[in-house]
Order: structure tokens, then sequence, then C-alpha cells
């Protein structure tokens, strides 16, 4: 049996990844973690800083695609593919809409309001044991409209939520106004929702996940994995240039980086990417609401973190090769310009990331058929930051043999093969 690096490797350091070591380490396990980047450098460090748990439907619905499917090489359309990517992506759309037939569509809102049931609860949970707990805030969300067809539009989404059991509250422009007091006065209402939350900075909070994982003694290594390879006695990672680390077991938490990976240990899971960007306005030139507001128009969020003002909003699809697209970046500068008006954005800070996404927008978590010492944990989409507690839970019970606290035949690896 060759010599052992740790216990336990954890290949990916965003939220996912380090949420898993965290936990894993804080059970007394030896854990060694390892990411091509610092940690939290990937979709970890520009997203929302919103947790959804108020999002219990997949995207990959009948409503979605019959909205959708005409403006989807559009370049301001809220759900994009760029033409580039057109061809790769087929096979992978091809799932979509399978996943979306009505029958899929109801197994995925069963298994994603079981994740969504205690995901605050473990996310702060995980805060608070990394020492971290003030980023967390759970004062909820706004989701404003502007016109008659988008508060038909949110009052359907309230009543749908509400059948899964989602409160939501009916609030009149003033009220919302006093949460946020720069919005357009062309705002005629919105949604409250009381049972979501954000976070100040989701680079600083995974950070102060891999902080208190070394204080734990966890053990970080920047180094790019090539291959994994797993038998009976233990599990591998090879690096470029040729060194490798030896574990017991491994988990595989590489975000859109997983699926090469993935594959080489024999799993061909139909992984792809939703490309994300953001801009950040510094507080001296952004108003700051005291919630995050989302517009059910304009497909954007705006929440306030310590850098400023975030904005974030729709999906493009373009694989992890494709340039950014600027078009993207400016038309996020235009809807904050027509949320605040008179607000000026020159200064706001740009970004673009890479979620993993699977066609049924459900996360790929659980043990490898053919190596039960490898446990899967990726596919998160745009629900990183919201599910990195319940995912970090549910793996470390894999890995000891305990039986989870909910159904994992959702969320299996292979189920698409």
């Amino acid at each position: 049996m060759k010599t052992r690096d740790a216990e336990v490797i954890v290949v990916g350091a965003g939220l996912i990844g380090a949420a898993c070591a965290l936990r894993l380490a804080n059970e007394g396990r030896e854990v060694l973690l390892i990411d091509a980047q610092p940690p939290g450098q990937g979709a970890s460090f520009g997203n929302a800083g919103h947790i959804a748990t108020e999002q219990v439907t997949p995207l990959a619905s009948g409503a979605v695609i019959r909205a959708s499917w005409r403006h989807l090489l559009a370049a301001e359309s809220p759900l994009r593919i760029r033409l580039g990517y057109l061809l790769p992506i087929l096979p992978w759309l091809a799932r979509f809409v399978w996943a979306a037939r009505p029958s899929q569509f109801a197994r995925g809102v069963a298994a994603l309001m079981s994740l969504q049931e205690t995901a605050l609860d473990d996310l702060h949970e995980l805060a608070r044991l990394a020492g971290v707990e003030s980023q967390v805030h759970r004062e909820g969300y706004l989701r404003i409209w502007e016109s008659a067809q988008g508060r038909r539009s949110a009052e359907e989404q309230a009543a749908e939520a509400g059948r899964y059991g989602i409160r939501t509250e009916a609030w009149s422009g003033d009220a919302a106004r006093a949460k946020a007091s720069a919005l357009s006065p062309a705002l005629g209402g919105a949604m409250f929702f009381p049972d979501t939350g954000h976070v100040d900075d989701p680079h600083a909070l995974c950070a102060g996940f891999v902080e208190a994982f070394r204080r734990l003694g966890g053990r970080v290594e920047q180094q790019r994995v090539l291959r994994l390879a797993a038998e009976d006695e233990g599990v591998s990672a090879t690096m470029e240039g040729g060194s490798v680390r030896h574990a017991k077991q491994l988990v595989l938490a590489a975000g859109a980086w997983s699926r090469p990976l993935s594959a080489s240990l024999g799993c061909f899971e139909p992984l792809d990417t939703e490309r994300g960007y953001h801009i950040t306005l510094p507080w001296g030139d952004a108003p700051r609401p005291l919630l995050p507001v989302a517009s059910t128009e304009r497909s954007v969020i705006m929440t306030p973190m310590t850098p400023g003002l975030r904005m974030t909003g729709t999906l493009e699809f373009g694989g992890l090769q494709l340039p950014p697209d600027p078009r993207r970046i400016a038309l996020l500068h235009r809807q904050m310009q027509a949320l605040l008006p008179g607000i000026q954005t020159t200064q706001a800070s740009s970004w673009m990331g890479f979620r993993p996404s699977m066609p049924d927008h459900m996360p790929v978590i659980g043990r490898v058929p053919r190596h039960s010492n490898v446990v899967f944990a990726f596919g998160h989409q745009h629900l990183g930051l919201t599910l990195c507690g319940v995912t970090a839970r549910l793996v470390s019970d894999l890995l000891a043999g305990r039986e989870t606290s909910i159904d994992m035949r959702h969320f299996r690896v292979g189920r698409f093969a």
C-alpha cells in the first residue's frame, strides 16, 4: 500500500469544496484540499451573494423553454447561448428538454425542496463553526416590478412559491423604497421573501471556511489536478508536473472543471457551464439598500456587500474557452442605471465566471458506483452558496457510511448514463 498524504483529499476549493473540507476536518478527519487557484477564486468569487432558499423549481421546465427558446441567441436575452457554442451544447440541451417534461420537473422540485429545507441553517452552522457567522444575514429579499406585466409575473411566482410552502408578502412601492430609497419612481411594488438571506462577501466567506479548516489541521495545496484514480485500498490524484497524492477517500468538488476529472474515473457526467457576469459598484458611488433587490422584468439582482453594490443576472452558455462578451457587462450597467436613476457606474468592477450545471439542474452528490471511496459534489449551478452547507453535511455522511437525511437518488452519479 502506498503512503497516504491524507485520509481524505478534496479537489476544489470553492464554496462547495471548502465547506466539505471544513466539515470533514471538524469531524477529526485528516484532509488535504487541492485547487489550481487560491481558495474561492472561481464561481464562488463573483456570485450574487443571495442565499436563494426560495428557488425550488429547476430551470429545466416547460415554462422556461416556452419563454426563452425564441431568444436564446439574442445578445441581451436573460437566457442566452453563444453562437460559437451552439453545436457543442446541443447534447446538453436535448437532455435539458427531456428533464423539463412534467413528471421529471415534479421530481426535480421535490429534490430541490429536500435540499433547501435545511440549507440556510446548515450554511449558518458552518459559518458559525468558521467564526464568520457575521457574514450571513437572514433578513430576506425583495422582488420588485415596474409594470402591470411585471406585477402579474411576480404574483404568479409568489403563488407558485406558496404552493411549495414558501412564504411571501406583497409590499407597496413605498414600502420597498423604504428598504432601498434610491430605487426608480417607476417601481410599482414588490414581493418580499422573508425566509431567504444574503452574505456580505462570498469570497470572504469561502476564505473564512478555508482559514478555519487550516486551524483544524487541514492542509491546502495550490496545484492543478489532471486525473484521478481509485482502487479498493485507496485513491490518487495526479498533478500537473507528475506528482501524485494518495488518500483513503476523495471528494471531487471542482465545479465547472469536474467533468474531465470525473471522466478519468469512468464517469461521463453531462456537465456544462452557465457563464455568470457581475458588476460591483464601490460604496462611495452607490446607494446602500438594506436588502437584496431582484427585478422581475430585468432578470437581475442587486445585493449590498462589503465591496459595494453588486449586480448579477442573466445566464449565458458558452463553455470554458470563449472570451467574456462585453455586451453582457454593458447590459448590467444599463440595468443598474435604470433601477437607480442618476447613478454613475463608471467605477464599477466587472467579472465573469463559470457555474457548473447539469441538464436537470440537480447537483451530482453521491458515491461513484464502482469506487465507493470517491464522492462527487458538483453541478450546483447558481445555488452553490445556498447549498454548500447542506452538501457538506451530506458528503460527510456518505464518507462516514452514515444514513443521509434525504433521498439521494435524485442526485446520484451516473443518472444520465
